[in-house]
């Protein structure tokens, strides 16, 4: 800027803080939050020290007072591990309530919470065995410590757990019979003082942001005598639930109990709540004094208490459904929009990218933020130049939340959406009834490298070594013009490579050769198929019937036999569903119903299956997961408490055989599963003649 744009925007930031000052402190009116003050105070502080000459005697500034590295084995759970869903506002905390009333068939639930504080750590899970040579009292020691890693396996860690000081290696547990292995989960923290000492010692570009990163950064060490310098410590919070059913524990505050008995470190801040008004104010309290804690959280667990109620209330595909993380207010900052760029996903959908000033938020520094689509852009008026508010969208995703208008140069102009690709160039469209603009052209440079940066993804056939600069170089030269020809490349193609000497090649032809046996949700999922996330991509791999063949293999090892799906299997498979078929299985619905058979009626991706299968892909589908699907077209409403059943147990039962579970009695409903203290769906479904069935006769439909 020359020096009357500075003046300009000194003098514009010194109105806009005491604005925002005298509504806080004056008015008692929060019109931004401090975080954004702050942030704006600071560039003015920058704008003075580089031009001294601009400060005047008022300015605020003269005033006193108010973020698998593929080293570690990979280890699979005992049980899956489930992420927390978040709530940011009491409106959604009853919102919760009536959900989980709902679930449980009953109105005015009597919920016991036990409400913890949210460390900000790395979720771990500890392994402890039983020492079989040892009787009563009977004897554990730590067999394994993993990272969450994607919920199925984890990176083992217990090398470097170990050096934990607060965590015993071996405990003893005073009962008659235990299981051989009980799993605990916790999460790994490094106190505010270690942090501050570890920075101590480090240069300012080896500086740990904050105490997670610096946690998960020292767990995943390969020495653990590094790990063991850095004072880490642990909270645990969960065991496995072939632990909890073991034990026969019946509440979490006794698990709580149990774990603190073990001689493991449990957060002492937890309470027993029994209103939403309690947790209101616990939530309020910690708040305020987060920054006196010795460690850092983000806000708190809330868990129904009981475990059978647990049980009832079950998990959806992600998350446990008795359980929320009532998280802290996103931490704002502001920042300066350099420029607006469209970037293009694996579907072709565009998305609108700020580009900012760097800005450090909640622990990383951020230079773009997304503005969704086109609507959004008009709703906020955000223009290039514009001074904006950014938080992180569930402490992930950097967004524009507002654009302070009184900061706004007085040159700016208005954003106008784009006609045509930035890629290809070709027409954008916008689907009628869609708020998102998409390129149609499934030859666009952008969509074809976002397709296979998704293929060789870790959720999908996680291929580690493909970068986006290697995949935009072999789009490029030509070397690859589909996701499946990843399955095709040489030593002799890899090797040209930028960065590619003969160690990285080798490992890449290695993981390539490793991912070609691939298990099916992952399969489905990395087909980038529009609207099939993991969790569609799960239920399609359990509820489609999917004809399996003994096939013949050479692996890297040895030849040998396995029970796999060839890609022309999956072909004729997809092909053979409707889109009415698809509607009826419970988690699909029309729309992914449309979109899966609209995607298998192409031929260009029933040849890339084809090509798929030419280098030797195959499907894995684990044993046990399909059942005779005798109940599709049929819909189920649960009421009341099954005598051995628990709710969710009974809903798998119903959807693992092709049914639906609906939440209420309607004319489409073909029976009610009525337990115990039925309620008003027993009278509805009596008033509809929607046949009611007892356990007993549920389990002799299902055979």
């Amino acid at each position: 800027m020359n020096n009357v744009d500075v003046q300009k925007r000194a003098a514009k930031l010194r109105d806009e803080i005491w604005r925002l000052n005298k509504a806080y402190f004056i008015d008692d009116k929060e019109e931004a939050s401090e975080d954004v003050r702050d942030a704006l105070k600071q560039e003015l502080i920058q704008l003075e020290a580089a031009h001294p000459e601009i400060i005047t005697e008022d300015s605020p500034t003269q005033r006193v007072g108010a973020p698998l590295d593929g080293r570690l084995p990979k280890i699979k759970h005992l049980t899956p591990k489930e992420s927390l869903s978040d709530v940011f506002a009491q409106e959604e905390l009853t919102d919760w309530i009536d959900q989980m009333e709902r679930a449980l068939g009953k109105e005015n639930v009597s919920f016991e919470f036990l409400t913890e504080l949210k460390i900000d750590g790395l979720n771990v899970t500890l392994v402890y065995e039983q020492d079989a040579e040892k009787q009563k009292p009977l004897h554990y020691h730590l067999k394994r410590a993993i990272t969450r890693g994607n919920g199925i396996e984890g990176e083992d860690v217990t090398h470097t757990v170990k050096t934990i000081e607060s965590l015993p290696l071996s405990f003893e547990l005073d009962r008659d019979d235990g299981p051989k292995l009980i799993e605990i989960s916790g999460e790994v923290y490094m106190p505010k003082a270690a942090l501050e000492n570890l920075n101590s010692a480090l240069s300012e570009e080896e500086k740990f942001a904050n105490p997670r990163n610096a946690a998960a950064g020292s767990l995943r060490q390969l020495d653990p005598k590094i790990a063991a310098g850095r004072k880490l410590a642990i909270f645990c919070y969960a065991l496995g639930k072939d632990t909890t059913d073991a034990l026969k524990i019946t509440t979490q505050q006794e698990l709580m109990q149990l774990i603190q008995d073990m001689g493991i470190a449990i957060n002492s801040e937890l309470q027993l709540l029994h209103s939403l008004e309690e947790v209101e104010k616990m939530y309020e309290d910690f708040q305020k004094t987060r920054d006196s804690l010795p460690y850092d959280i983000d806000g708190l667990v809330i868990k129904v208490n009981n475990i059978q109620m647990q049980r009832d209330l079950g998990s959806t595909a992600k998350a446990p459904r008795w359980a929320r993380a009532y998280k802290f207010p996103a931490e704002q900052k502001t920042a300066q929009i350099l420029d607006i760029q469209l970037q293009v996903g694996r579907t072709g959908a565009i998305t609108p990218v700020s580009h900012l000033s760097p800005v450090h938020l909640a622990g990383t520094t951020v230079t773009r933020a997304t503005l969704h689509n086109a609507d959004e852009i008009a709703r906020l008026d955000v223009r290039i130049g514009d001074t904006v508010v950014v938080q992180k969208a569930g402490d992930i995703i950097p967004e524009v939340v507002e654009v302070m208008m009184n900061l706004r140069p007085d040159n700016s102009r208005a954003f106008h959406f784009p006609l045509h690709c930035p890629s290809c160039s070709g027409e954008l469209v916008r689907p009628e009834g869609e708020a998102v603009h998409r390129c149609p052209n499934n030859n666009c440079g952008a969509v074809r490298q976002e397709k296979i940066e998704h293929l060789v993804s870790r959720y999908a056939f996680n291929i580690e070594g493909f970068g986006k600069e290697t995949i935009d170089v072999l789009l490029e030269q030509g070397l690859v013009s589909d996701s499946a020809d990843i399955f095709y490349l040489t030593r002799d193609i890899l090797i040209q490579l930028p960065l590619f000497k003969e160690k990285k090649t080798e490992n890449v032809l290695t993981a390539i050769e490793g991912a070609k046996h691939v298990p099916l949700d992952r399969f489905l999922f990395a087909l980038g198929i529009r609207h099939v996330g993991r969790e569609t991509a799960e239920i399609l791999a359990q509820r489609l019937q999917w004809p399996k063949s003994e096939l013949s293999v050479s692996t890297l090892a040895a030849a040998e036999t396995i029970h796999g799906i060839t890609m022309a299997d999956i072909a004729i498979t997809l092909q053979a569903q409707t889109a009415e078929g698809l509607s009826t299985i419970d988690g699909i619905g029309g729309v992914v119903a449309e979109s899966l058979t609209g995607w298998i009626a192409e031929e260009d991706n029933r040849a890339l299956l084809h090509k798929f299968e030419n280098a030797a892909v195959i499907a894995i589908q684990p044993e046990g997961t399909h059942a005779p699907q005798i109940l599709t077209g049929q819909t189920f409403v649960l009421t009341g408490t099954l005598p051995s059943l628990a709710r969710e147990e009974a809903k798998k039962m119903i959807k693992d055989r092709g049914g639906k579970v609906s939440s209420s009695v309607s004319k489409n409903t073909q029976y009610l599963l009525a337990g115990e203290d039925p309620g008003s769906k027993f009278d509805k479904a009596k008033e509809l003649d929607i046949y009611v069935l007892t356990e007993e006769e549920f389990l002799k439909l299902l055979n």
